[in-house]
């Protein structure tokens, strides 16, 4: 975190009540001191018991912080009052990504034109050679006995599967993870990770147009909308949004997941037994374990729960905390293969839901199943705990497991 960054605090306007303010930094979490955690979320979870609904902090520009699955949930389902211009805490740290930054009604006509490249038919074709991916990773690995799951698998696997849905060269791999290692706004070099993403994918384009193929970004150089042609700007910024949405978020939940499997022996061998409850697994896992804090924008005054939030005003939903609401869910902290539709907001929800969540529960679920074929006894390298930060995502930086090689 930036001295800078770390030192401003935003005055309180005059309309926020002092009962509301509470000094909270995304960036470095309850009890996290600038450092990491081995399980972040029961931070979070004792925070959300400690603090309101809705509440204003002055770090990171002054914004609302959403603590609750129903208060998180209406603003989610509230695109006419609650804009996504601008998705990030503090604002204007990432750039303008169509369609996730737009509004009704362009928002939909933007996102029909991706749907096809996400289609169940789509990702039929991608799990088979991601699988084989898979496979072939964890062969590698297993002889070793040992493994930094994160940097060996995680940020591996699902990019490669990613790269080969949209067709990417699988040359680029290494540099694509190290761009997307620094996107986070509490990263000094974040801006830099942009502008050398946006360079990447510009040079991308103008490949296809040289040479156009049968692939996502040739398909949106000759689309159309409102009876028009995609100007360079709408083709760049959609480009950019799925190269740049396809390089973390899924590798992040394979490694809360992994970091689970390697302390729960219990819910391991379930999973072998009962490969049924994989998907149910899934589901679970992600509810416990969230990944990404999103905020949206006030569109107008808005009277919400006990705060009156201005035009303007940044809201930030702790999609993460969504799943830990014991209003919601009886002891939240479990994990329950069985529990009855876990309810969790990881990929979102409404009109702005992930258009990769059905891809990244595939991928999560040929991590267990191909993971759990070769090495079903797997546990935390002694002296080891997972490496946990938060941010506009929770993220494990480091993962080391262990298991008998013989």
């Amino acid at each position: 975190m930036s001295e800078a960054r770390e030192s401003a605090l935003a005055p309180c306007p005059p309309h926020v009540p002092a009962g509301l303010v509470r000094d909270f930094d995304l960036y470095d979490g309850p009890g996290l001191g600038g450092g990491y955690a081995p399980d972040i979320h029961k931070l979070w979870k004792a925070f959300q018991d400690t603090h309101p609904p809705v509440f204003w902090t002055p770090r990171n520009g002054g914004h609302w912080v959403l603590t609750r699955h129903d208060v998180i949930r209406e603003v989610a389902l509230d695109p006419a009052r609650f804009s996504s211009r601008d998705i990030f805490v503090p604002q204007g740290t990432a750039p303008f990504l169509i369609p996730t930054n737009s509004d009704a009604p362009l928002h939909s006509r933007y996102r029909r034109l991706m749907d096809p490249f996400f289609s169940p038919a789509a990702l039929a074709r991608v799990t088979d050679a991601a699988r084989d991916v898979a496979a072939e990773m964890i062969d590698r690995i297993r002889p070793k006995g040992r493994c930094e799951f994160m940097s060996e698998f995680a940020s591996v696997m699902p990019v490669v599967a990613f790269m080969t849905l949209i067709n990417l060269p699988m040359e680029d791999l290494d540099y694509l993870l190290t761009v997307a290692g620094r996107f986070s706004p509490s990263d000094p070099e974040h801006e830099h990770a942009w502008a050398d993403l946006s360079g990447y994918v510009r040079r991308q384009l103008n490949l296809r147009r040289e040479q156009p193929e049968d692939d996502f970004m040739s398909r949106m150089l000759e689309a159309e909308i409102d009876g028009r042609k995609l100007t360079d700007d709408e083709i760049f910024s959609m480009s950019l949004l799925v190269i740049s949405g396809g390089l973390d978020t899924v590798a992040i939940s394979i490694g809360f997941a992994a970091a689970f499997l390697a302390q729960n022996p219990a819910h391991r061998r379930e999973l072998i037994a009962h490969p049924e409850r994989i998907d149910n697994a899934i589901n679970e896992m992600l509810r416990r374990f969230g990944v990404s804090n999103i905020a949206r924008v006030a569109a107008a005054d808005v009277e919400l729960r006990d705060a009156t939030i201005r035009a303007g005003e940044s809201v930030l939903m702790m999609y993460p905390l969504a799943g830990l609401d014991d209003a919601v869910h009886d002891d939240p902290l479990t994990v329950d293969y069985q529990r009855r539709n876990p309810q969790h907001l990881v990929f979102g929800t409404g009109p702005h839901t992930c258009i990769g969540n059905r891809l990244g529960k595939r991928e999560i679920r040929l991590f267990i199943e191909e993971w759990l074929k070769r090495i079903p006894d797997f546990e935390l390298a002694p002296g080891t705990e997972p490496k946990v930060k938060c941010g506009i995502v929770n993220q494990i930086e480091e993962l080391h497991l262990v298991w008998d090689a013989g």
